[in-house]
């Protein structure tokens, strides 16, 4: 046999045993059964964000972004053009609390000195001081800037001057007739806060109830609708005492009750607020504070214990404290922003109803312990703090649902608008994370927005990538992102 023959016999031997092993038609043709193989699911990356969007929490107060102001030092020029009153309502600024802090205890409204530290009351003031009315914020001009900016006022009552110069009636007159001015000016009153701060002026609680019980009467009189504010010490756990006191008095005299907290006064430091997450308000004077979340539960637990469930928290200063992030050259305004974005956060989370940041301006911000809305030394720019206020103001008035992180250094906080879902992402770790969302009870339709409030204090959007039914983004280290979504259930 030949070679060439010896070939054929081999190709026909090959074409026969490939039609039997592929199988055959009835017309003798050769059918291939194709069995493709489904690609594997793409398995998520990162950090899960689950959301439980039929966990509703609580509704966002509106009145959780109030503003300060300090009428000795707000001199008219800051005010004149309207560009701060424009700033309030693009941060969501539900209210402006006036005259100030420790300026209400001397704030006489139809009396001004100017002087926001010295009490005209006292027979050893000197009128020679008295600063120029263009130095201050009257009473009219606070009005006019409520107005203007669309917010509701938190006005003060000195009830220490009084006090302290054996004036009770007429402080109690003076308290009545800035009552009365408000309604001729046709000014409502939906918000009065009683003094300031009288604990650390060595006030006992039960002094400070007497003159609650002795000034309410005619407020609610005045103003029947203004809900009531009185002020005592942050150290819940180590002052029940003195709050039981307070209540038993006069706990049935006001509807909310004021602290102030500014976080680890004396040692704040960016490293400080890395060091654990979530940040504990625990210091020196408070060895057993927690986070703001658990505080905030915490009061409202004493409040029933004691029997006055109704009286519910207020914050009506907080800021970073003072301490070495003052002195640090590395320490920047963003740095104190994103640290002060927790506790706004932690805020939201707790379901505070009232909050204010002290305070909307400093003279010489640049070289202060405190960071602001705005920065005098600038000209009264916005600081990037405005830009955490603007991202936040989104959730006002929206339903907190459940949320959490697999990543322990990223915080969460989600509000749903409606058929929106704003997702709030704190990433205090020292990388760029990468993160997916899982959101039970409704489907997620689109991304309309995300953005990333990062170094030095701007704003930066970011992609999100649909993979299958999870969107994912990488947020960078250090940064506070909000990404919005539109959602159907």
């Amino acid at each position: 046999m030949n070679k060439t023959f010896k070939s054929l016999i081999v190709s026909i031997t090959f074409m026969i045993l490939m039609v039997v092993s592929c199988g055959g038609s009835d017309k003798g043709e050769v059918k291939v059964t194709e069995n493709p193989t489904s690609p594997p699911a793409s398995t998520p990356i990162g950090a899960k964000i689950s959301i439980e969007g039929t966990a509703i929490k609580h509704i966002v107060s509106p009145m959780i972004q109030g503003q300060g102001l300090i009428y000795s030092l707000e001199a008219d020029h800051i005010y004149a053009d309207g560009a701060i009153a424009k700033l309030y309502q693009e941060v969501g600024a539900g209210f402006l609390r006036y005259p100030g802090g420790t300026v209400t205890t001397m704030y006489h409204w139809n009396d001004l000195n100017g002087q926001g530290w010295s009490d005209s009351w006292d027979p050893n003031y000197n009128r020679d001081n008295d600063e120029l009315a263009e130095n201050y914020m009257d009473l009219d001009e606070y009005i006019a800037l409520c107005r203007a900016a669309n917010c509701e006022p938190m006005l003060g009552i000195n009830m220490s001057s009084g006090r302290n110069y054996e004036r009770n009636e007429d402080g109690l007159n003076e308290a009545i007739a800035l009552l009365k001015y408000c309604k001729e000016q046709n000014f409502e009153l939906n918000y009065l806060y009683l003094d300031n701060e009288n604990h650390h002026k060595k006030w006992s609680a039960e002094e400070y109830a007497n003159l609650i019980n002795y000034y309410v009467p005619a407020l609610r009189e005045h103003a029947p609708n203004a809900k009531l504010i009185a002020n005592w010490t942050d150290k819940f756990q180590s002052n029940q005492g003195s709050f039981k006191t307070l209540l038993d008095i006069a706990g049935d005299n006001f509807d909310y009750l004021d602290v102030h907290y500014y976080w680890k006064w004396g040692f704040a430091s960016w490293d400080l607020w890395k060091a654990t997450t979530p940040m504990k308000n625990v210091t020196e004077w408070y060895k057993n504070g927690g986070t703001f979340v658990e505080e905030i539960a915490y009061f409202d637990e004493m409040m029933a214990e004691l029997g006055k469930p109704h009286i519910k928290l207020a914050i009506m200063e907080w800021n970073i404290g003072p301490g070495p992030h003052s002195t640090d050259v590395e320490h920047t305004p963003f740095k104190t922003a994103l640290m002060q974005s927790e506790m706004q956060m932690q805020f939201m989370l707790a379901g505070l109803e009232i909050g204010s940041l002290w305070s909307t301006q400093w003279p010489d911000t640049g070289d202060s312990s405190f960071r602001f809305l705005v920065d005098s030394s600038d000209d009264y720019h916005p600081t990037p703090t405005a830009k955490v206020f603007e991202l936040y103001k989104n959730a006002l008035n929206g339903e907190l649902v459940q949320s959490t992180s697999t990543n322990s250094q990223i915080l969460t906080a989600v509000v749903l608008q409606e058929n929106k879902a704003f997702v709030y992402l704190l990433n205090k770790s020292d990388n760029t994370e990468d993160i997916y969302i899982e959101l039970q009870g409704y489907k997620i339709l689109d991304v309309i927005h995300s953005v990333s409030f990062k170094e030095p204090g701007i704003f930066e959007e970011i992609s999100m990538s649909k993979i299958n039914d999870h969107y994912e983004t990488s947020i960078s280290v250090n940064s506070l992102t909000m990404i919005e979504l539109s959602i159907e259930k």
